[in-house]
């Protein structure tokens, strides 16, 4: 499968960051814009494109977690730290779980994991409104414009999509493979299983996504942080989130 990727700095460990999104969006680069700065504090950053995002081409299927997990797990090579975002998170979590050995640690962004979290009322009340937002559209353009609200996608990002990328993503939010309870339960076992340091981080912006965080840190033996923003990219909300992610990777790497 061809995949495009970008790569900030030359010398360090390598960081492998996952975006998030529906087929149709912008890439890793746009979605980790405010990482690039990371390379000069000693990390090589690899910035995939996932197929039908950013400039890689549309690979003929629905977004599917377990299936760029795959090629995710090739990019570590012989060990990297992962970090996954939003529906990259899950694409991260299949990668850890199928190559446990080649991963430093597990940064996990505001993930698409609500299905481990039915039990908080929060999660379900939100999970209601996503449902509601598929059913009740009139269009795909007008699915995706919903469902970007409802994730908290900043009205920039969202403004800045032309209506072909917004009538593919609503037509993907309805084929989109997103991993069940049972998939993400034992991806996560996995992870604790194998000592992989785990961080997930959420803005606070959302009590849906607190819910899915301080359910997902648990289940994988890891620890929620909470980096304050006013949308869904706590990593693009301030230099906090750098701070925090340079520290943990070193951390991982001591450890």
């Amino acid at each position: 499968m061809s995949i495009h990727v970008t790569r900030w700095g030359s010398a360090g460990p390598r960081v492998v960051l996952v975006h998030g999104g529906i087929q149709g969006g912008e890439g890793g680069a746009r979605s980790f814009s405010a990482q690039e700065r990371l390379a000069a504090r000693g990390w090589q950053l690899v910035v995939p494109d996932r197929p039908g995002h950013g400039r890689s081409p549309d690979p003929g299927r629905p977004d599917d977690a377990e299936a760029d997990g795959a090629w995710v797990a090739e990019l570590l090579e012989d060990g990297a730290h992962l970090v996954g975002h939003s529906f990259g998170g899950c694409v991260a979590l299949a990668a850890a779980a199928q190559r446990p050995a080649a991963v430093h640690s597990l940064t996990l962004i505001e993930p698409a994991m609500a299905a481990v979290a039915t039990h908080d009322p929060r999660v379900r009340r939100w999970l209601i409104r996503v449902v509601l937002t598929n059913v009740l559209s009139l269009s795909a353009t007008a699915r995706a414009k919903r469902f970007l609200r409802l994730v908290g996608v900043p009205p920039e990002m969202a403004d800045a999509l032309e209506p072909g990328a917004l009538r593919r993503m609503g037509q993907g939010l309805r084929r989109g493979k997103i991993p069940g309870k049972e998939t993400l339960l034992r991806e996560l076992a996995v992870v604790r299983r194998a000592g992989i340091p785990l961080l997930v981080v959420d803005g606070g912006w959302s009590p849906s996504f607190a819910g899915v965080t301080e359910t997902v840190a648990a289940l994988g033996g890891g620890r929620r942080l909470v980096i304050r923003s006013p949308h869904h990219f706590p990593q693009l909300a301030s230099a906090e989130f750098d701070d925090a992610l340079d520290a943990f990777l070193r951390s991982a790497r001591r450890a």
